[in-house]
């Protein structure tokens, strides 16, 4: 039994790889997570490309703080892919973004002994931030790193980086206070329907979701 954890891009369908092309097209079955309501972006990306007829499996995500919940939840989706695999012989799980960056399908390795799974890579959204921007993500020495935003930010350490995101970034105006030194950018829903790219002073109050990044950069384009 085998599964392919298919990194898909940040939201833009042409922005996947021949990898995960060939994949989509080629595989006899895949997995999407399902989350109460959240809709399943991922199988949104994979969809146009998927031949007719396909079986698309929905497997449970619990994203919380209740670890339980979490647990139970981890548990029946490996039971859903390895009883799909034992009949299919392999499948592919559609990842938002890069495959092994922030990816739920992670979470799921634990509970799946005996399967095979290889790392599809896919764009990650910090790319596609900076390719909006026309901004480096880092040059010579400077370095770049990538941190969650769903709890305060802490800018210690971060110093020495020529950019840093946040994924999932939940409280702007906190970042905004906390990198005080550094030009920030808020990326809503990139490369998905409805895309908007604003100065962190200026999304502060702008509805966002889930998806948020922001990138932050030294201002005056330091190395």
């Amino acid at each position: 039994m085998k599964l392919f954890l298919i990194g898909l891009g940040p939201g833009d369908p042409e922005l996947l790889t021949l990898r995960a092309l060939r994949l989509l097209q080629k595989l006899p079955v895949f997995f999407y997570p399902k989350e109460e309501g959240r809709h399943p972006v991922a199988l949104g990306i994979a969809r146009p490309f998927l031949p007719e007829g396909k079986p698309l499996l929905p497997v449970p995500l619990f994203t919380g703080n209740d670890p339980e919940r979490a647990q139970a939840a981890r548990e029946e989706a490996a039971r859903r892919i390895r009883e799909a695999l034992a009949h299919y012989g392999e499948g592919g799980y559609l990842v938002l973004g890069d495959s092994l960056l922030y990816a739920s399908p992670l979470n799921l390795l634990p509970y799946l002994e005996g399967v095979e799974v290889e790392a599809v890579p896919g764009i990650s959204a910090h790319q596609l931030a900076a390719s909006r921007l026309l901004k480096p993500i880092a040059l010579g020495e400077g370095g770049f790193a990538g941190v969650v935003g769903l709890g305060p930010v802490d800018p210690e350490g971060l110093e020495r980086f020529q950019s840093v995101f946040v994924y999932k970034a939940k409280d702007l105006e906190a970042l905004e206070r906390a990198f005080p030194g550094r030009e920030g950018w808020a990326f809503l829903r990139l490369g998905m329907p409805g895309e908007r790219v604003l100065p962190l002073g200026a999304a502060k109050g702008v509805a966002r979701d889930y998806w948020t990044l922001v990138g932050l950069w030294r201002k005056g384009g330091e190395g």
